[in-house]
């Protein structure tokens, strides 16, 4: 790695810190002929994203598995929704890349040449290859290690705030350096995003703090296709803490393969009441299930559930999840003490995303998605361990086909940089609006819907943002070395803001329920098309359902 500290001028340019982008970088930078591959990210490299905190990644290697029944998981898990041609690169490539892993020194808990292997939701097979869960660690660490190796220029610091266009190609973003205070133009060949964060714009989520929905929603502006924004995933398992920092810190899903029972506040077992497999449904049915059961006003005061551990072998928990322990003690959970945990559902994933083909290409020219940043592949709901494995597998491919095309790609000429929009506002300002953003998302647009509250959050959305217009402000490039200190909160703002409304307007347009999109007044499961997002001519998002 070579640390930069200018403007430059890339092959290559990666967009985020996480493992997806991490393995395009690396990806890119072995295409023989390849010149420079530069990748920013918000903070050092290797401790932005949330790679780094995963347990599990679904892999079928074990001779009892195939890749056929992780596609039949995955696609059905889905609701059927996701791209097949998508799913079965997923699927089959994923065990290609836990092999690479290994030969770079990558650890997985094996049993001789068998791996031993954790159970998620909505798996046929127990799948999940690990390192106890320090899982998603192990794999992070390793591949900053092979970025350093790599010979990648790494911009540390950088938050983009921009992307440049010319004649309807990307032609690279504009960033801010966070540790000079300034902005840079970063011009490129080819362009990947891989900055994820789709769940920003809720209260409760699990989401690291760099992740903003960036590369989605520039993307969008520049005028990518954007596909199914209304599906949200919330993980089951979020911890309740009113009014603590750790409040929706996840409780590991292999809690519940391990024995885990999820409990009304009289203490039913309610799951198999909804499906047949209990606790161990995908975290749409499960996130569902919970979200009526405390409607019902079946949960506790504090308005959750009860996550029953009481069976699970205290041993068990300390040997096979020592981080999660760690990590909850820290917020005075102990799993190692008690039996019983109050958790709610919790923000946590974006199915949708930037529309991409099978080489990770959007329908911008010279720019290329993976990792979060890409829709179309989990379709209506995710299965737990198949992120991880989506990041590697697209972001190696990511990575691979952004420098093949560079080679039939000029650098660009003469580039045009225009004005970045933020709005400017109080300190106080920004705080109150975020936090009207976000109560609006988790009361009218969360787990369980209705077409009137959809209707009424799209119609406060759009107030907001009609109320907003008199601050929104002009940034342009060529004053760079002026940079107003309300630029970056007022430019995540008005992301969170736009955001909000796509996965509205999307929500609105998907009129009856599938995964998890949840309509409480048409819950029937028949829907099977793809929603598009786009821009209209007034600015504001417009959807539409088209066929697959």
């Amino acid at each position: 790695m070579r640390q930069a500290n200018s403007s430059s001028v890339s092959d290559v340019l990666v967009v985020g810190g996480g493992a997806a982008g991490l393995y395009a970088a690396i990806s890119a930078r072995t295409v023989p002929g390849i010149g420079k591959v530069s990748l920013l990210t918000p903070y050092e490299l290797g401790t932005g994203g949330c790679s780094k905190k995963t347990h599990g990644v679904n892999a079928a290697l074990n001779k009892n598995d195939s890749w056929e029944a992780h596609f039949a998981d995955t696609y059905d898990g889905g609701g059927r929704l996701g791209k097949q041609e998508l799913v079965t690169i997923l699927c089959k490539e994923i065990a290609t890349r836990i092999k690479e892993l290994e030969s770079w020194g990558v650890r997985f808990e094996k049993n001789e040449d068998q791996y031993l292997v954790g159970t998620y939701g909505g798996s046929s097979f127990s799948r999940s290859v690990h390192w106890f869960d320090f899982t998603g660690l192990e794999i992070v660490q390793e591949l900053v290690k092979r970025v350093i190796l790599s010979g990648c220029f790494a911009y540390e610091g950088r938050w983009v705030v921009d992307i440049i266009m010319s004649h309807n190609k990307c032609c690279g973003v504009v960033a801010y350096n966070n540790l000079t205070h300034s902005i840079e133009i970063h011009e490129a060949k080819t362009t990947i995003f891989a900055t994820g964060g789709g769940a920003c714009v809720y209260p409760i989520a699990s989401i690291s703090r760099d992740k903003l929905a960036t590369g989605m929603l520039l993307g969008y502006m520049a005028g990518a296709n954007l596909v199914d924004m209304e599906m949200v995933q919330f993980h089951p398992t979020g911890a309740l803490l009113p009014n603590c920092p750790g409040n929706g810190s996840l409780l590991e899903e292999e809690m519940r393969s391990q024995g885990g029972r999820l409990l009304t506040s009289s203490r039913h077992r309610y799951m198999y009441d909804y499906d047949s497999r209990g606790e161990l449904a995908t975290r749409d049915i499960v996130a569902r299930s919970t979200y009526l059961e405390i409607l019902k006003g079946n949960g506790t005061q504090n308005g959750g559930v009860i996550f029953d551990i009481s069976s699970i072998d205290k041993q068990t928990l300390k040997n096979r999840l020592p981080k999660a322990v760690k990590r909850l003690r820290e917020w005075n959970i102990d799993l190692l003490a008690t039996d019983e945990v109050e958790i709610s559902p919790t923000a946590h994933f974006l199915m949708g995303g930037i529309e991409i083909d099978t080489k990770c290409q959007t329908t911008i020219q010279g720019l290329f998605a993976c990792g979060e940043d890409a829709g179309g592949i989990h379709g209506a709901n995710r299965l737990g361990g198949n992120g991880v494995a989506e990041a590697l597998v697209f972001g190696h491919l990511a990575g691979i086909s952004a420098a093949q095309q560079s080679f039939s790609t000029d650098h660009p000429n003469k580039i045009q940089t225009n004005e970045i929009g933020y709005y400017f506002l109080s300190d106080i300002e920004y705080k109150e609006l975020d936090s009207k953003i976000k109560k609006i998302m988790w009361e009218k647009v969360v787990v369980v819907r209705w077409k009137k509250k959809l209707y009424d959050a799209r119609n406060e959305l759009f107030n907001i943002k009609e109320s907003l217009k008199q601050t929104l402000r002009l940034f342009k490039y060529e004053d760079r070395c002026m940079i107003p200190l309300q630029l970056i909160p007022g430019l995540n703002l008005l992301h969170k803001l736009e955001l909000s409304q796509i996965i509205t307007s999307a929500a609105i347009a998907r009129t009856n329920s599938i995964g998890a999109h949840y309509l409480f007044d048409d819950p029937h499961f028949d829907n099977h098309q793809y929603n598009t997002s786009t821009i209209a001519s007034d600015g504001h998002p417009q959807t539409s359902i088209v066929s697959k």
